[in-house]
C-alpha cells in the first residue's frame, strides 16, 4: 500500500478522501474475511481454507491490474482483503505443529519471511512503477501467490484440525481426540477466557493500528515539513484546491521506505529472545512502549530527513514485533476447537484498527501532524498497560 497508492493517486487524480478510502476498503475486506475464514477453518480444516483464500487473492489480485475506474479498484481490493485473511490461517497450522519451546522462534520466523516479501515488493515497485506503472506492479505481485498454489499437494493439514474433523492422516500413531462440540464465537467469552479475550482483542486493535499506521505514515512524513508547519496540509494536497494534486515517490523515497521496512526484519530476533526469556505479555508491553516513546520523539520535531528515517525505523521494527507477538499469543491461548475462531476474531478487531489508521495517518496527519502522532502514542500506551494486565501467560503453555 505504501508504494502503490501514490502512483494510483497521480494517475487518477484522487482526492485525499479517495486515497484514504482505497486503504480503508482493503482493511474492510480483511475484517469481513476474518469473520468468515475462522469458522471455515475450524469446521472444514486449515488446509482447504488456505487454498481457497490464496486462489482468491491470486485471481482477483491479478484482475485488479485491469481496473478501468477507481470504483472497480475499490471493489477488487475489497475482495483481495477478504482473501488475505484466510491465507493467514497458515499461522494456525504452524502453531499446531510446533513444540512449545520452538513456537516463538517459528512464528516470528514466519513473520520475518513475510517481511522479506514486503522488502521484495518495495524493490519490485522501485523497478516497475516509475517505468511501467502501478498496473504491472499488481500483475507481477500475483505471480508468487499463484506459484504457492502449486505447493498444495505437499502442504500438510494440521494434525489437530484433521483429527477433530475426522479427515485422513498420514500413517502413524495418533491418540483420538474426543470432540464434544464445535467451537463457536460465544465460547471465547466463557468465564475461563472472557477477560483474556477482551484484552487480547484490544491488543490486536492497538498492534494492528500502530503497525499499519507506521507503514502508511512513512511516505506522509517524507512529503511534509512538519517542523516548519505542523498544522498544514502536505504538499500532495496543497497543489490544488480540488484535491487533484499528487506527489509521486522519488528514488530517495523508495530508498527510505526500503530502509524503514528493513527495521521489521532487524527487530524480530529481539522479539524472539524477549518472548522466550520474559514471556509474551512483557514483550508485548515493551514493544508498545518503545513505539510510544518513538512517536513522542517525533512530536518534539526531528529536523533532518534522516533523523525522521531513523525514528521510523524504530517505530516500524517494534510495531512489527508487537504484531508478531500478539499473533503468537492468540493461538496459544485457545484450545483446538476455538483456536481459529479466536485468532480470526483478533484479526477482525485488528482490521477495525487498520480501517481507522488511514483516517489518522493520512487525513488527520495532513491537517495536524502532531495530533496524528499523539493519537498513536496514546493507543500504544493503553496497549502496553493492557498487555501487562493479561491474566494468562502463554509462554510454554500446553496446546489443548
Amino acid at each position: 500500500m505504501t508504494v502503490l497508492f501514490p502512483a494510483v493517486q497521480c494517475e487518477w487524480h484522487l482526492s485525499g478522501l479517495q486515497s484514504t478510502l482505497l486503504s480503508v476498503v482493503v482493511f474492510t475486506g480483511m475484517m469481513f474475511g476474518a469473520a468468515f475464514w475462522g469458522v471455515t477453518a475450524d469446521d472444514f480444516g486449515r488446509k482447504p481454507t488456505i487454498f481457497i483464500a490464496t486462489a482468491l487473492v491470486a485471481y482477483v489480485g491479478f484482475l485488479t491490474s485491469f481496473s478501468p475506474t477507481i470504483y472497480w479498484l475499490f471493489i477488487l481490493r475489497f475482495v483481495v482483503g477478504i482473501g488475505v485473511v484466510g491465507a493467514i490461517q497458515v499461522e494456525v497450522i504452524l502453531i499446531e505443529f510446533v513444540a512449545a519451546k520452538y513456537r516463538a522462534a517459528a512464528m516470528i520466523s514466519l513473520r520475518a519471511i513475510e517481511n522479506i516479501g514486503g522488502l521484495f515488493e518495495v524493490l519490485l515497485a522501485w523497478a516497475v512503477v516509475p517505468t511501467l506503472g502501478w498496473r504491472y506492479l499488481i500483475a507481477f505481485t500475483a505471480v508468487p501467490t499463484t506459484l504457492f498454489l502449486l505447493l498444495w499437494p505437499v502442504v500438510p493439514e494440521s494434525v489437530r484440525a484433521a483429527e477433530m474433523n475426522r479427515c485422513s492422516l498420514p500413517a502413524g500413531r495418533l491418540r483420538a481426540a474426543v470432540v464434544e462440540h464445535r467451537g463457536r464465537l460465544g465460547d471465547l467469552f466463557h468465564a475461563e477466557y472472557r477477560r483474556s479475550t477482551i484484552q487480547m482483542l484490544f491488543i490486536f486493535f492497538a498492534a494492528t493500528a500502530t503497525y499499519y499506521g507506521a507503514a502508511l505514515i512513512t511516505t506522509e512524513l517524507f512529503s511534509v515539513d512538519y517542523c516548519a508547519a505542523p498544522n498544514v496540509t502536505s504538499s500532495s494536497d496543497a497543489s490544488s484546491s480540488d484535491g487533484c494534486g499528487c506527489s509521486s515517490l522519488s528514488s530517495s523515497d523508495y530508498g527510505r521506505i526500503l530502509l524503514t521496512s528493513l527495521a521489521e526484519l532487524a527487530i524480530l530476533p529481539i522479539a524472539i529472545v524477549l518472548s522466550d526469556l520474559i514471556g509474551r505479555r512483557r514483550t508485548l508491553a515493551i514493544c508498545q512502549i518503545v513505539v510510544a516513546l518513538s512517536y513522542l520523539v517525533l512530536l518534539t520535531c526531528v529536523g533532518s530527513t534522516w533523523g525522521v528515517t531513523v525514528i521510523l525505523f524504530v517505530v516500524r521494527g517494534f510495531a512489527m514485533g508487537s504484531a508478531a507477538i500478539i499473533h503468537l499469543y492468540a493461538p496459544e491461548l485457545f484450545p483446538t476447537q476455538i483456536r481459529a475462531i479466536g485468532t480470526s476474531s483478533g484479526y477482525f478487531v485488528g482490521r477495525i484498527g487498520a480501517m481507522i489508521t488511514p483516517l489518522i495517518s493520512q487525513l488527520l496527519l495532513r491537517r495536524s501532524v502532531h495530533s496524528a502522532l499523539l493519537v498513536y502514542t496514546l493507543i500504544c500506551i493503553v496497549g502496553a498497560i493492557t498487555a501487562l494486565l493479561l491474566p494468562i501467560e502463554t509462554k510454554g503453555r500446553r496446546m489443548e
